[in-house]
């Protein structure tokens, strides 16, 4: 659309101009425009004229100074619900990461430094290919007495739940491209389970983000608590302390309506703190990764298992196991007794003895 307007594509990083980015988006939803330099004149859909309520023939301008014009500079309604309708449609898109595979020598070391808390594993066969990764971007948002936003990363292996390193993570970053990222050519393949996977990390990863601003909240709340009892209290004693002789029953009468006005006010605080917290994805973003296979055999008393464990290229440790009983990542597994079952540190937080095994209770 910029480049039919005859503008220079802005910088790599630069935002857009309001004008620019209010054409851009109209086009994209199936608007005609014609600009003409701080002006513009477009046509619009009837559906998407009704949504965000501008005639369907209107002239656009960043500050209009004619009759008619609407306002689409900043703060204006406009380019306001634009933002919050492109905001309310996740982006994806499906990339490669043009790497080589890690050294042997480098996964063979990764490899020996796997630990199974309560048992044993032996280092196997070494392979190599390919894995794909799924990063989401979710954008959240904390509402109170004011709002606070902000967005949290999660990267996941789309086949078994497993969490890379952060120097993979910063690759799939896109908004600070990586010259290795590059676009694929076809969609890629992505276990059903992915979704389950990102919601309950992106779930966890907001929950840390928010925990500040919810202590923030608190705080205020205590805060204009304190202040309106303190208020309220030196009203009362002045009433109480009349400069001037009055009458009891005055005096009285007048305390029980600062006292009714003081409880009005605290009873409304709470309603007024009420946090809010919202969350939904932004951006996702599926990527193919070489990657080394490492093959492990565990033992555990008397049971042992197969499990193969990964190195993508860009990371310096092997990916994090998906916790078998809650779905978190794990680099230093538990094995339950009866099934070898993977466990967290949250879900065996004590590796000695016999486990008490959430995955194996689940499947009962």
């Amino acid at each position: 659309m910029t480049a039919a307007l005859g503008k220079s594509s802005p910088t790599e990083g630069a935002l857009p101009s309001p004008l620019d980015f209010v054409l851009e988006a109209l086009a994209e939803a199936g608007a005609l425009a014609e600009r003409d330099d701080a002006r513009a004149v477009a046509l619009l859909p009837a559906r998407l004229a009704a949504e965000i309520e501008v005639p369907e023939e209107c002239a656009l301008a960043l500050y209009p100074d004619r009759d008619g014009d609407v306002a689409c500079g900043l703060g204006s309604t406009l380019l306001e619900r634009l933002i919050a309708r492109a905001r309310g449609r996740p982006v994806s898109t499906s990339v490669r990461l043009a790497a080589d595979p890690p050294r042997p020598a480098h996964v063979r070391a990764a490899a020996d430094r796997f630990v199974l808390r309560n048992g044993l594993c032996e280092p196997g066969q070494v392979s190599t290919g390919t894995a794909v990764y799924v990063a989401a971007v979710v954008a959240y948002g904390v509402e109170a007495d004011d709002r606070r936003e902000g967005l949290v990363r999660i990267v996941v292996n789309a086949h078994d739940g497993g969490e890379p390193d952060a120097a993979l993570g910063a690759h799939l970053d896109l908004a600070w491209p990586s010259a290795l990222v590059l676009p694929s050519a076809a969609p890629l393949s992505v276990d059903g389970r992915a979704a389950d996977w990102i919601a309950l990390r992106a779930e966890q990863a907001v929950r840390a983000a928010v925990r500040l601003l919810l202590g923030e909240v608190e705080r205020r709340h205590a805060r204009d608590h304190d202040r309106i009892v303190a208020y309220f209290a030196d009203l009362i004693a002045e009433a109480r302390a009349p400069r001037r002789r009055a009458d009891p029953k005055a005096v009285e009468a007048k305390v029980a309506h600062l006292i009714a006005e003081r409880n009005a006010k605290l009873e409304a605080l709470p309603a007024r703190f009420a946090a809010k917290v919202t969350c939904s994805v932004a951006a996702l973003v599926s990527a193919e990764v070489p990657a080394a296979l490492v093959s492990l055999r565990l033992r555990r008393r008397k049971e042992s298992r197969d499990l193969v464990v990964r190195l993508p290229a860009g990371a310096s440790s092997l990916d994090r196991l998906l916790c078998e009983a809650c779905g978190a990542a794990t680099a230093r597994p538990a094995a339950c007794d009866d099934r070898l079952h993977l466990l967290c540190e949250a879900c065996a937080p004590n590796a000695q003895g016999r486990i008490a095994c959430p995955a194996c209770a689940k499947r009962r």
